[in-house]
């Protein structure tokens, strides 16, 4: 499984490239490069979000398992 963070990084560099492949295009008059790019784009901004939401996901996990430890240590008392 990949780590939220990597996603992230992931997505961040998929909008770079396409949005390189984006002005590519358009500078060369290549509707199918633009095209491509935008695309890339799009996938870059999701992927990125997923990972945002991987990384949140991981936070409140984390938080409801310290909140059952300390109840447990609670009880232990």
């Amino acid at each position: 499984m990949d780590s939220g963070m990597g996603d992230k990084l992931k997505g961040m560099k998929d909008k770079v490239v396409g949005k390189i492949k984006e002005e590519y295009g358009d500078l060369v008059n290549d509707p199918e490069k633009e095209l491509e790019g935008k695309l890339q784009q799009a996938r870059g901004k999701e992927v990125e979000k997923a990972g945002e939401i991987k990384e949140d996901i991981s936070d409140k996990v984390d938080e409801l398992a310290d909140k059952a430890n300390d109840k447990i240590d609670e009880w232990k008392k």
